[in-house]
């Protein structure tokens, strides 16, 4: 990645507000920088913990994370030519499990995939925050919450996610990562 062809790409930012080992909801965004694109959604600590208890998922948030982001970005392709990632979760393992859910797919294989640290050094700014942290808390607060009551402030655009869509996607990794 180098600094000048950042300038004429669409970046999307992807961040959390709430880790997803907290006992507490988690706000899941993107946000496209220079637009106002972003999508978000939220994990109940309800889910978290029926994820966590059926799918032992405390060992492995960071496929959790790399499921939610699929279901973020999935419809939303041909809007960004990079994704920065925030590290709240093992960014190694976030994009394998990214890699491994859009295999086979031309246009998710033509972007470019970085953390946020990664960008933080490569811009010398050490103090960088995510585009779409702001975002994710409004996520967090809000997206659950009725429609009137959702659209107090930035209006929202909520990805439903429930826990077979986590469910179908978490087996799905674990097939292919016998395969591998």
């Amino acid at each position: 990645m180098d600094l000048k062809d950042l300038d004429n790409k669409r970046i999307l930012h992807i961040d959390t507000s709430g880790k997803l080992h907290e006992k507490k909801k988690t706000g899941i965004s993107f946000k496209v920088i220079k637009s106002n694109m972003h999508k978000g959604l939220v994990l109940s600590y309800k889910l978290k913990k029926e994820l966590k208890r059926d799918l032992d998922a405390h060992h492995d948030w960071a496929r959790i994370y790399a499921i939610c982001i699929y279901y973020l970005i999935k419809d939303e392709l041909n809007n960004f030519d990079v994704v920065i990632i925030c590290g709240d979760e093992n960014y190694n393992y976030t994009k394998k499990y990214l890699d491994l859910l859009f295999n086979n797919n031309l246009l998710y294989s033509n972007k470019e995939i970085h953390s946020l640290y990664e960008l933080r050094e490569l811009t010398g700014k050490k103090r960088l925050k995510s585009y779409a942290n702001n975002i994710a808390g409004a996520y967090r607060k809000r997206a659950l919450k009725t429609l009137r009551k959702q659209q107090e402030g930035r209006e929202l655009y909520p990805i439903r996610i429930s826990y077979k869509k986590i469910k179908d996607k978490w087996f799905w990794i674990e097939e292919m990562l016998k395969k591998t």
